[in-house]
């Protein structure tokens, strides 16, 4: 682990808790999956509750920013590389569900998970 990384890692469990619990993590709680630019990607495991999240950080010259995601640390390797979101895709999204003459869940079934 290199120093940044470390200092980094630090001051994550000087300031955040678990989102489910509340718990605050431990060093050996947080590995660092990725970074991109000012960018961290870490993966949290709560000892409390077992709880997995992304944590990503955005560092610049005034300090470190946390943001929780809900994404898992493997759909966040999922969508990582993926293009942006585009304004097109927006237009075509909301196009496509002001025509849609249906239940809601049929377009989300395959995406829901079992109950």
């Amino acid at each position: 682990m290199n120093p940044n990384s470390k200092s980094l890692i630090r001051q994550i469990v000087a300031h955040v808790t678990c989102a489910v619990c509340g718990h605050h993590f431990g060093v050996s709680d947080i590995q660092v999956i990725g970074r991109r630019e000012h960018i961290w990607a870490m993966r949290v495991n709560c000892r409390e509750c077992r709880t997995q999240a992304l944590l990503l950080a955005v560092v610049n010259e005034q300090g470190a920013q946390s943001i929780y995601t809900d994404l898992s640390p493997d759909e966040w390797k999922h969508f990582r590389d993926a293009a942006p979101i585009s304004a097109n895709d927006v237009i075509a999204t909301h196009e496509y569900l002001e025509s849609y003459d249906g239940d809601f869940s049929d377009i989300l079934e395959d995406l829901l998970p079992d109950e």
